[in-house]
């Protein structure tokens, strides 16, 4: 695929393009009184300060945006001459970046414009940034290109690309990417593998870091609940399944089941749906098994002879992960959801497990593993019974438990000085602006 002949498919596109932004505004996927940010329309007020511009896609990107944004106001890029541009493309990163703007984020919001070239100039010549870092694997060409063209420094950061992408951009996207990647000033790539995989692609100046995920805020905990949960749950061992998502309980019941075969009854299992509305489920799923199970959204709290606890509620993920012996980290015992981030549980020095399908999280999990704070279960035709022995053996081994701890709270603090490192990086670039050395 050609530059040019990507570009005629979004005069193809165009014809379709309002019908398909109010289905998605039906689905609860676009706001429909932002609409024109997709076509690069600015109405927001502009501060009268040098615009430093962070797209990250979703909220999982938003955070290591952030991230890097907190780093470099620490190192070199005062607020009061730099203002952050944070471009999104979901409902919820929107929702995510806003709130951190209320709460004193130098920032402003906006909806990325989609890669029509016409979007994309408007949306540059009203915001004329002096840096744009794409985190993530987010490579548009046309925002890639015109700022290029723009003469805008161009920074991909921590940037990964998964297998399906790399034979998309080494195969029919071959052309696109001899346009986009060479335009690059520098590449941040979250370990020497991608690193390697960028310098294929063209791009000349490619450094290894890590993933900007691997940075993350405490989680905010719940003092009361915590207290209520530790004084009903004396002498019980707290195994967390963090956001769970179908087939991943099944496994769960496999796990409480052989506890109860072996005698064992001092573990709870607290499970949290990845999606809340799932509860009502998951709670039959539990009964059917002959398991009874207490509900958070019922204001339940477990008892001493209960195997399950459902906490199917927002906001209680800190609570549970402080009180908390081992993390599962969900999504990762089943295919094509690619695993979580671990990082928040790693952040309050927990213990991680992680199934063998992780390919969305690899670079966290991965930083994590070679720390000695997580495990993850490589894949086999038995990692499911593997899985639940090694539950069983971690959480009869306190010490090791409070090992992996510290060592996952030793790799957060390295995450933060190599993103100290990047800092350093985009400051260099900006002071030389177009030459990096």
């Amino acid at each position: 695929m050609t530059y040019v002949f990507y570009n005629f498919l979004w005069k193809l596109i165009d014809y379709f393009l309002i019908n398909y932004l109010n289905f998605r505004v039906e689905k609860g996927k676009e706001i429909k009184s932002r609409l024109n940010e997709r076509f690069g329309k600015c109405y927001i007020r502009k501060e009268n300060k040098k615009i430093i511009w962070i797209h990250g896609s979703s909220v999982g990107e938003s955070v290591a945006a952030l991230a890097l944004a907190n780093s470099m106001l620490k190192n070199g890029f005062d607020k009061k001459k730099f203002h952050f541009l944070i471009t999104t493309n979901t409902v919820t990163s929107s929702n995510f970046v806003n709130n951190k703007i209320k709460n004193g984020f130098p920032g402003t919001h906006q909806f990325n414009p989609l890669d029509n070239p016409k979007f994309v100039n408007k949306f540059l010549n009203f915001w004329t940034p002096e840096m744009a870092i794409f985190v993530e694997s987010d490579f548009w060409p046309n925002l890639i290109y015109r700022s290029s063209v723009k003469k805008i420094p161009l920074i991909l950061a921590s940037s990964q690309m998964s297998i399906k992408s790399s034979r998309f951009w080494r195969g029919l996207g071959r052309g696109l990417a001899k346009k986009v990647f060479k335009k690059i000033d520098l590449v941040l790539a979250v370990d020497p593998s991608n690193a390697e995989l960028f310098k294929s692609l063209g791009s000349k100046k490619v450094k290894s870091l890590t993933s900007l995920k691997s940075i993350a805020e405490k989680p905010q905990v719940n003092i009361e609940y915590i207290l209520k949960l530790k004084s009903c749950l004396k002498n019980k061992k707290i195994f967390l399944a963090a956001s769970t998502h179908p087939g991943e309980e099944e496994i769960l019941i496999k796990l409480a089941n052989k506890l109860r075969s072996k005698g064992i009854d001092n573990i709870l299992i607290i499970i949290t749906p990845r999606h809340i509305e799932r509860g009502k489920d998951i709670k039959k799923l539990i009964l059917s098994a002959g398991y009874d199970i207490k509900c958070r959204s019922n204001d339940e709290l477990p008892s001493q002879s209960d195997y399950f606890y459902l906490a199917d509620t927002m906001g209680e993920m800190g609570s549970l992960i402080e009180i908390s012996n081992l993390i599962f980290v969900a999504g990762s015992l089943v295919k094509k959801i690619g695993g979580h981030n671990p990082i928040e549980a790693a952040s309050l020095g927990k213990a991680v497990i992680m199934g063998p399908f992780t390919e969305k999280c690899a670079a966290q999990i991965n930083d994590l593993v070679w720390s000695g704070g997580a495990i993850k279960i490589e894949n086999s035709p038995e990692f499911k019974n593997v899985f639940i022995e090694k539950v069983i053996s971690l959480l009869n081994q306190p010490l090791i438990l409070e090992d992996m701890g510290k060592n996952a709270l030793d790799a957060c603090s390295y995450a933060q000085l190599r993103a100290d490192e990047a800092s350093d990086y985009l400051l260099e670039i900006f002071k030389n602006r177009s030459v990096i050395k």
